[in-house]
């Protein structure tokens, strides 16, 4: 096995003496993607609405914006779906990375319908798991296929579905109650 310069450059050290095995390794390495990860997402969400949504989508799937991570696919979706499948540890973070990605979808889905940007669904939860879940596939499709180009189409009709055009809202729909015409009594 090579060896490594440990952290410090104070002499060398094998991968075995850092990381302990090579599920040590690669626990390292989820760490820092999802730690990348949220990052995107508290540079991007920052209480725009749905702009902030588009911004995630396009930092997703624009090859400008990845640059050579553009075509690797997601690591944590390469992991939970892989065929032996992973330990205990592997999933847990990968959950709670989960629930952190959808908690900071749907503040940004309320967000914009506090905007008035969309109308409230039944609700943002689901539609904000719907979103990642999406996502995820989007780079699932990235690493199938090798190119960010194959998830413009999910980026596009996510965006479709966020601002479709709505229907005028009537007056009870917005929460305001109809005007009644009050007639006196003789």
């Amino acid at each position: 096995m090579s060896d490594i310069e440990d952290a410090t450059g104070l002499g060398r050290m094998s991968l075995y003496n850092v990381f302990g095995d090579k599920d040590g390794l690669f626990q390292f390495v989820l760490d820092r993607y999802i730690d990348a990860t949220k990052r995107l997402y508290s540079k991007y969400l920052t209480g725009g609405g749905i702009s902030d949504l588009e911004t995630l989508f396009d930092a997703y799937t624009r090859p400008q914006r990845l640059g050579p991570a553009g075509a690797w696919g997601c690591l944590m979706l390469n992991s939970i779906t892989a065929a032996d499948g992973v330990n205990a540890r592997t999933r847990r973070k990968i959950e709670s990375f989960r629930l952190y990605a959808v908690d900071q979808i749907e503040a940004a889905l309320v967000r914009a319908a506090e905007l008035d940007e969309i109308d409230a669904p039944q609700s943002f939860r689901e539609l904000a798991e719907f979103i990642l879940i999406t996502m995820w596939g989007a780079k699932a499709t990235i690493r199938h296929v090798g190119s960010p180009e194959a998830a413009a189409p999910v980026s596009r009709i996510l965006r479709q579905i966020l601002r479709e055009p709505r229907p005028p809202r009537s007056r009870s729909e917005r929460g305001v109650r109809p005007r009644v015409k009050v007639t006196q009594r003789p």
